[in-house]
Order: C-alpha cells, then structure tokens, then sequence
C-alpha cells in the first residue's frame, strides 16, 4: 500500500469516527483530522508525481478520491454536527 492510500484510509476512519462521536467537540477534531489527512495524501501524491516526471519514481493510480483544489476541507465542510444540549 502507498504511503497516500494509507493516508486517505485514516482520514475515512477519522472521518467515520467523526459520525460516531458521542460529543459534538469529538465529531469535530475527528473531522479535522480526516481533512488533515486528507491534505498530506494529496501533497504525498504530488511530490510522487513530480518524482515521476522527473524519472526518479513511477506515478502512483489513486483510488478516485481526490481533494478538492479549493483546499482540504471544501468537500469536508457539507457534514453537519450535532449542537451541543
């Protein structure tokens, strides 16, 4: 397994773990750490990239997910967490 489709199973383990939160503060920081993840599996696909333009690497095939180019969170921010009682 590439080290970018690693990160992007752990931003949707922590993006799963954000529904599953029991506090809303918990939902939170599980969600901004699956748009984090998110961001280093597109910046570690994009340094492969240009390794392989360069002839040093061979290019990785991603799995379909892709980051949105206005940033990491942009396709994150739809989720709606629950207020707090």
């Amino acid at each position: 397994m590439h080290d970018s489709q690693r990160y992007r199973s752990n931003a949707s383990e922590c993006l799963l773990a954000s529904y599953e939160a029991s506090q809303p503060c918990y939902g939170r920081l599980n969600f901004s750490m699956a748009a984090l993840w998110l961001a280093l599996a597109g910046q570690d696909e994009a340094i492969d990239n240009l390794l392989a333009s360069w002839g040093i690497a061979e290019p990785i095939e991603t799995d379909g997910i892709v980051r949105s180019p206005r940033g990491p969170h942009t396709a994150l921010q739809q989720h709606q967490f629950p207020r707090a009682a």
